[in-house]
Protein backbone atom coordinates (compact mmCIF):
# COMPACT_ATOMS: atom_id res chain seq x y z
CA UNK A 1 0.00 0.00 0.00
CA UNK A 2 2.98 2.25 -0.52
CA UNK A 3 1.31 4.26 -3.26
CA UNK A 4 -1.84 4.90 -1.22
CA UNK A 5 0.30 5.89 1.76
CA UNK A 6 2.20 8.29 -0.52
CA UNK A 7 -1.06 9.88 -1.67
CA UNK A 8 -2.36 10.26 1.90
CA UNK A 9 0.86 11.52 3.48
CA UNK A 10 1.95 13.67 0.56
CA UNK A 11 -1.33 15.28 -0.40
CA UNK A 12 -3.59 15.19 2.69
CA UNK A 13 -1.19 16.25 5.44
CA UNK A 14 -1.89 18.94 8.04
CA UNK A 15 -3.58 22.03 6.59
CA UNK A 16 -3.47 20.66 3.03
CA UNK A 17 -6.77 22.34 2.22
CA UNK A 18 -5.63 25.73 3.48
CA UNK A 19 -2.32 25.90 1.65
CA UNK A 20 -2.34 23.77 -1.46
CA UNK A 21 -5.73 22.69 -2.73
CA UNK A 22 -9.28 24.00 -2.84
CA UNK A 23 -10.75 20.48 -2.61
CA UNK A 24 -9.77 16.86 -2.19
CA UNK A 25 -10.52 16.42 -5.89
CA UNK A 26 -7.86 19.01 -6.75
CA UNK A 27 -5.36 17.15 -4.58
CA UNK A 28 -6.14 13.81 -6.25
CA UNK A 29 -5.95 15.37 -9.72
CA UNK A 30 -2.53 16.81 -8.88
CA UNK A 31 -1.36 13.42 -7.59
CA UNK A 32 -2.44 11.74 -10.83
CA UNK A 33 -0.77 14.45 -12.90
CA UNK A 34 2.50 14.29 -10.97
CA UNK A 35 2.65 10.55 -10.33
CA UNK A 36 0.63 8.61 -12.91
CA UNK A 37 2.62 5.42 -12.26
CA UNK A 38 1.79 5.52 -8.57
CA UNK A 39 -1.80 6.53 -9.31
CA UNK A 40 -2.35 3.40 -11.41
CA UNK A 41 -1.66 1.24 -8.35
CA UNK A 42 -3.81 3.18 -5.88
CA UNK A 43 -7.27 1.86 -6.88
CA UNK A 44 -6.26 -1.74 -6.19
CA UNK A 45 -4.56 -0.67 -2.95
CA UNK A 46 -7.79 1.06 -1.88
CA UNK A 47 -9.72 -2.12 -2.71
CA UNK A 48 -7.27 -4.10 -0.60
CA UNK A 49 -7.60 -1.72 2.33
CA UNK A 50 -11.39 -1.72 2.15
CA UNK A 51 -11.37 -5.53 2.00
CA UNK A 52 -9.53 -5.73 5.32
CA UNK A 53 -11.67 -6.46 8.33
CA UNK A 54 -11.51 -2.91 9.72
CA UNK A 55 -14.39 -1.07 11.30
CA UNK A 56 -14.82 2.64 10.54
CA UNK A 57 -12.83 3.73 13.59
CA UNK A 58 -9.92 1.42 12.72
CA UNK A 59 -9.94 2.61 9.14
CA UNK A 60 -9.87 6.23 10.26
CA UNK A 61 -7.01 5.47 12.65
CA UNK A 62 -5.01 3.82 9.88
CA UNK A 63 -5.39 6.88 7.66
CA UNK A 64 -4.42 9.22 10.50
CA UNK A 65 -1.31 7.09 11.09
CA UNK A 66 -0.40 7.77 7.46
CA UNK A 67 -0.79 11.53 8.03
CA UNK A 68 -4.39 12.05 6.93
CA UNK A 69 -5.77 15.38 8.15
CA UNK A 70 -9.34 15.64 6.92
CA UNK A 71 -12.89 14.83 7.93
CA UNK A 72 -14.51 13.47 4.79
CA UNK A 73 -18.25 13.83 4.31
CA UNK A 74 -19.80 10.39 4.73
CA UNK A 75 -16.71 8.93 6.38
CA UNK A 76 -13.39 7.52 5.28
CA UNK A 77 -14.79 4.41 3.60
CA UNK A 78 -17.01 6.42 1.25
CA UNK A 79 -14.25 8.96 0.65
CA UNK A 80 -11.75 6.25 -0.30
CA UNK A 81 -14.26 4.86 -2.82
CA UNK A 82 -14.65 8.35 -4.25
CA UNK A 83 -10.86 8.74 -4.48
CA UNK A 84 -10.66 5.41 -6.29
CA UNK A 85 -13.29 6.51 -8.81
CA UNK A 86 -11.61 9.90 -9.28
CA UNK A 87 -8.23 8.34 -9.98
CA UNK A 88 -9.71 5.87 -12.45
CA UNK A 89 -11.53 8.69 -14.27
CA UNK A 90 -8.40 10.88 -14.34
CA UNK A 91 -6.28 8.04 -15.71
CA UNK A 92 -8.88 7.21 -18.35
CA UNK A 93 -9.01 10.86 -19.43
CA UNK A 94 -5.22 11.00 -19.67
CA UNK A 95 -5.08 7.96 -21.93
CA UNK A 96 -7.95 9.09 -24.19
Amino acid sequence: MDNLKHLISGYFYELWDQHEYASWEDAVDDFVRRSPERARAVPSEIEGLLAEDLNDEQLGTRLVQWGFDATPVGGERIWLSQVESRIEADLAARSA
